[in-house]
This record gives C-alpha cells, structure tokens and sequence, in this order.
C-alpha cells in the first residue's frame, strides 16, 4: 500500500523523471519512501535501507545501484597476535594469528558504498 506524500517530487534515481514521492508500507511493517513512477527508493530519504533478497541473492536497495551480490558486512576485530623473531629470515618478525574475535559494525553495498540493513527474518550465520 502506498500513500502520496505531497508536495514533494524528486527526481527518480532509477528512471530519472521528476516523480511525487510516495510512502510504501512493506511487509515488515515499515515503511519507505519511494518514487511514484519506479517505485524506487529515495537514498536520500531513507537512511539503513533493508537489502533486497530476490531469487536467492542480496540486491542493494537503493533504485540507482541495484548491485547484485554486492553487499558487505562491516565489522571491527580485536586480535591476540603473539611476535616472535624468524630465525631463517633476518629482520623479519612474525605475527601469528592468534586468539581475535569479531563484531560487526554494520553492513552496505560494496558499489555505492550506502548503508544498508538485513531484511526481518533473516539472520546472520558465521562458518
């Protein structure tokens, strides 16, 4: 269901006409704002967009990148490396990698670089 939200009109990152902006409710019970013509999200208007899953794959939200499979997790990793001299190899030092553990910081699409969010319902797993 979408709702108009006059007077605003943008132009529509996908076709590129000047369109009236609408209000769509997804299923997840939010809400985005899109262009009335594509139907297209409004980057600018909409902040941590959620990805897209459309036959099987992650697509990045936002009407003018629609980049398939390119959606990163950012994260930050705070690691244990025990140093130790390299007795075959003069001036070098060696980092083992040791005990690290991840956090993640949040996640966006690799080609436009945009905040995004996982969809409802869907989980991360690491392997």
């Amino acid at each position: 269901m979408t709702h108009t939200i006059p007077p605003a009109r943008t132009n529509c990152p996908k076709c590129g006409k000047t369109s009236d902006i609408v209000l769509m409710e997804l299923p997840d019970d939010k809400s985005s704002i899109v262009s009335a013509c594509c139907e297209a999200l409004i980057p600018h208007l909409n902040e941590d967009a959620p990805v897209l899953i459309v036959d099987g794959h992650l697509v990045c939200p936002y009407g003018d990148c629609g980049a398939v499979g390119e959606i990163v997790e950012l994260d930050v990793a705070t690691r244990d490396n025990e140093l130790s001299i390299d007795p075959d190899q003069p001036g070098v030092i060696k980092a083992s990698l040791g005990d690290h553990s991840f956090e993640a910081d949040g996640y966006e699409c690799r080609k436009c670089t945009r905040s995004v969010t996982i969809p409802n319902g869907y989980e991360i797993e690491r392997d």
